[in-house]
């Protein structure tokens, strides 16, 4: 009887410890879904399934893919952090959507502006990803309106037309506050590349690229900056964390500590570099909203998306 007990409580031991280290497995295969737009999708699932770490570390020059950027600096904070867990990309058409999705439950965490995060119920947000200037961008136009032998000034600009998402609220504050010829909406990035490659716009506002020329591209549109201009961007970014995610409050914690450390680190830094954010190329162009930027705060209004 008492060897029949023994065994038994043994037993009851080995149960209990295999379903403590199934539930530290499972505990450690936690999924994170973060929302990519279609354009970045593809770029950002090649990244993930290639055998080299390179792209996923923001090893490689010429990386001008923001989602990935985003995916990368999410998947190391978590685990600087010490929050074992697989980042996953879900499709979102636009960043509107993406902000929904955050709120409603279907993806868990994307970066965003503070002004976006700050008052929604459903959302929590982590200390800056970005600061407050860091993220500059290019006035970006078709080659046929670049004029290398020539800087265009803030008049020149003045009489171009711009095209621009409505709920990139910053952006769309600073080409308002330039005061151009028209300023027109689009709803994807796609549609923007769109209407410039069709003559219905000059130019939009986007990150510098890492490339050689600084070009994007979408759907076999090339975009470039007009050289010796460029616009900041007067906020911080942030994780915005669905409340619904499970430990949601846990994982901020955790990603509070590693973007510490990828900041102290300069893994922030190379990231930005590497992904064209921020250009040493363009570090001596004249920031077109310099005064107009400092009015653009966490504050702004809300803008319709419709």
């Amino acid at each position: 009887m008492r060897f029949r007990l023994f065994f038994g409580i043994i037993a009851a031991l080995f149960f209990v410890d295999g379903f403590g280290a199934d539930a530290r497995s499972s505990e450690q295969k936690r999924t994170i879904r973060i929302p990519v737009q279609q354009a970045d999708l593809d770029g950002l699932n090649d990244c993930i399934l290639s055998r080299s770490d390179d792209c996923r570390k923001c090893r490689q020059p010429n990386q001008s893919n923001l989602s990935l950027m985003n995916y990368t600096l999410l998947r190391e904070a978590l685990s600087e952090g010490g929050f074992e867990a697989e980042v996953q990309p879900v499709h979102s058409p636009n960043s509107e959507r993406s902000r929904k999705m955050i709120l409603s439950g279907q993806a868990d965490i994307k970066t965003d502006w503070i002004f976006n995060i700050s008052v929604d119920e459903g959302a929590l947000q982590t200390e800056p990803v970005f600061l407050s200037g860091e993220i500059e961008k290019g006035l970006y136009a078709r080659r046929n309106l670049i004029t290398p032998d020539r800087q265009l000034n803030i008049q020149d600009i003045r009489n171009l037309r711009a095209v621009g998402i409505r709920s990139w609220r910053l952006d769309w504050q600073v080409l308002e506050s330039l005061s151009l010829a028209s300023l027109s909406t689009a709803a994807t990035t796609k549609q923007m590349f769109a209407l410039i490659d069709a003559g219905r716009a000059d130019f939009t506002l986007l990150e510098f690229s890492s490339q050689e020329d600084m070009g994007r591209q979408v759907d076999s549109i090339w975009l470039y900056p007009i050289q010796g201009v460029k616009i900041s961007l007067p906020a911080t970014q942030h994780f915005m964390v669905s409340a619904s995610l499970r430990d949601s409050g846990m994982v901020v914690d955790a990603l509070n500590r590693g973007i510490k450390r990828l900041r102290e680190s300069g893994f922030i830094q190379r990231c930005l570099v590497n992904s064209g954010v921020i250009n040493p190329a363009v570090a001596y162009w004249q920031t077109l909203n310099a005064t107009a930027s400092e009015t653009i705060t966490k504050q702004a209004p809300t803008v319709s998306t419709q």
